[in-house]
């Protein structure tokens, strides 16, 4: 199985579905992975903060490392603007080459609310679900399209609960590595306040189970 994954920036990966990419990958799966930007404009944990060219540096880096610990083959980081994906034409070009050229069984990104309505997330949504059907129309044999997802509790707190991210439909066993996320995660919040707030309550709540919504074939 090949898995090609789209994200905005750097941790999304760690934040959504690190533990079930790391699950492929133990069973064989090739993954490959593409970021729009460095987060430059995350909020980070030093005081004062970082100048964003080097939280963009750091970030990079970390991202890097956490790949290599979930078990990516490639990583892409295309070095657009955070915060600029929104006013960017034709993103899905960039996405339908990263498709043709590893040519996956799988595509996951975000869902259409972002699971927390950034617009950067919105942009890869739509720039993703737009690659994908095109490379389905020219004929690349995508099998599968993946959206993050959340539990539907958890979705009215973010107010998506009536978004596919906000109503899972697909629920994966990750007991066996779940730990490669909490690690990854651990690798983000060195600078990033969200991941380190993230790796918290996931220490306090840990997830044997990830939630995805699977938006291609549809579930039956």
């Amino acid at each position: 199985m090949r898995v090609l994954t789209v994200y905005a920036h750097p941790d999304d990966e760690s934040f959504g579905p690190a533990s079930v990419l790391a699950r492929w990958v133990r069973e064989g799966a090739d993954l490959f992975g593409v970021w729009f930007t460095r987060g430059e404009h995350g909020a980070s944990v030093e005081n004062p903060p970082l100048p964003a060219t080097e939280l963009a540096q750091i970030r990079e880096r970390n991202l890097r490392e956490a790949a290599a610990l979930i078990g990516y083959r490639s990583v892409a980081v295309l070095g657009y603007a955070d915060g600029s994906l929104d006013g960017v034409r034709n993103l899905h070009l960039q996405v339908l080459g990263f498709i043709r050229e590893h040519l996956p069984d799988v595509v996951m990104t975000f869902g259409p609310a972002g699971i927390t309505r950034h617009s950067d997330h919105l942009a890869v949504h739509r720039a993703t679900f737009s690659a994908f059907v095109r490379a389905q129309a020219t004929g690349i044999p995508v099998g599968e399209l993946y959206y993050d997802a959340v539990p539907n509790e958890h979705a009215h707190k973010l107010g998506i609960a009536d978004e596919p991210d906000g109503n899972p439909n697909t629920w994966i066993d990750v007991a066996s590595t779940q730990s490669v996320k909490v690690e990854a995660l651990r690798i983000h919040a060195r600078h990033v306040a969200d991941a380190r707030e993230r790796l918290e309550r996931l220490e306090r709540q840990p997830l044997p189970v990830e939630t995805l919504f699977r938006a291609y074939p549809p579930a039956a």
